[in-house]
């Protein structure tokens, strides 16, 4: 009798993952439920939760209840994993020290890279399973000669900016479910599985380790002594033209909270001068630039060779890819844009597609600016 296929099934309570879970199970994989436990803020506590303790976004005592009924109603074994050392390590330190830099992080991409397509896949192997599932809004396609990961069919769903790290060896032991189908299909499918108790559940907004409204107020509380000094603001052509209380607390693009009036005329944040601690700002064409290099290059099949090639390039979560030329020259990545595009942000992501296919992607590391 041939061995059912053992899939890991990383479930965090919501329609996604349990849809994924049902979908599976009903395919005939044996499947195991395995609820991630982050790491929370322990100093701050979220007002609107009933609960008297902090907890994270992504897995808190209701969320881990929710995932372990589901399972129990898929006959499935649900473990809980504690993640929290590791994800504070990857994920949180990561965050605070990028902003301590004056750059703008991206966790949900180092949470996939090093928690749940890092660890998960090792505790797989470990447990002798064959795949791990996610209810990720992305597709992966067996191609000749590997694999090949694709934007999710929903659109205004798709997650593979956030998975471009994924290598080869990852993404043949990884199952996407739900990446073939649209949200509204998936909420169907809920109903019809049973699971009416999550079928409708709010998604979590935002970022799931602290409850503040605003990241400065988690940063205060976790940047080392010294860290925000106030410094000036200056036009791209110099002049002095008021304060700020703390570089950090910045990001490119920025409109409000810069309080240095322009009400019809508005300044936005065109870079952070981390060297002279100066927040540089502009009018909004000023916050338009095309070229940028990038360093911690990933790619999900075979490397771009060093030289030139045309790409489509996204630079933020939703942000409709655009046509891109690179310059590749060993590690590094120059970028040029066909067209300037807005607020290209240090710190954040940029992916690379062909079509829909994801090739990988990089670190913005320092754009090249045009006018200063």
């Amino acid at each position: 009798m041939k061995r059912k296929q053992k899939v890991l099934v990383a479930m965090s309570g919501g329609v996604d993952s349990s849809v994924a879970a049902a979908l599976l199970t009903k395919k005939g994989y044996e499947c195991i439920g395995i609820y991630l436990n982050f790491w929370s803020d322990p100093t701050s506590f979220d007002k609107h939760e009933r609960s008297s303790f902090p907890s994270n976004k992504c897995c808190s005592i209701e969320t881990a209840n929710a995932a372990r009924r589901v399972a129990d109603m898929l006959g499935m074994p649900f473990y809980t994993l504690n993640v929290k050392q590791q994800f504070k390590k990857d994920v949180v330190d990561y965050f605070i020290d990028t902003y301590r830099q004056c750059r703008t992080p991206n966790p949900c991409v180092e949470c996939n890279r090093h928690i749940k397509f890092g660890f998960l896949l090792k505790r797989m192997r470990q447990l002798g399973a064959d795949y791990i599932a996610t209810g990720h809004f992305a597709r992966i396609k067996k191609r000749k000669g590997g694999y090949a990961l694709y934007m999710g069919k929903d659109k205004m769903k798709d997650q593979s900016y956030f998975l471009y790290t994924l290598t080869q060896d990852q993404l043949k032991h990884i199952l996407f479910p739900v990446g073939g189908m649209h949200k509204k299909k998936v909420k169907k499918l809920a109903h019809t599985f049973g699971l009416h108790e999550i079928k409708n559940k709010k998604e979590s907004q935002g970022i799931c380790f602290f409850p503040d409204k605003k990241h400065e107020d988690f940063l205060k509380r976790y940047f080392p002594e010294g860290t925000v000094k106030p410094g000036p603001i200056k036009t791209t052509s110099g002049e002095t033209i008021g304060e700020h209380n703390g570089l950090p607390f910045f990001t490119v693009g920025q409109r409000k909270g810069i309080d240095i009036g322009g009400v019809h005329d508005p300044w936005y944040v065109v870079r952070l001068d981390f060297d002279n601690n100066a927040l540089i700002v502009g009018k909004n064409h000023e916050v338009f630039q095309d070229t940028f290099h990038v360093n911690q290059i990933s790619f999900t099949e075979k490397p771009l060779s060093d030289g030139d090639h045309t790409v489509y390039a996204r630079i933020r979560y939703r942000f409709p890819p655009q046509k891109a030329h690179i310059e590749k020259n060993g590690d590094t990545l120059k970028i040029v844009f066909a067209q300037p595009q807005r607020a290209i942000t240090p710190g954040q992501s940029v992916v690379f597609y062909d079509k829909k296919r994801v090739i990988g992607g990089g670190i913005i590391n320092e754009v090249v600016y045009t006018k200063d």
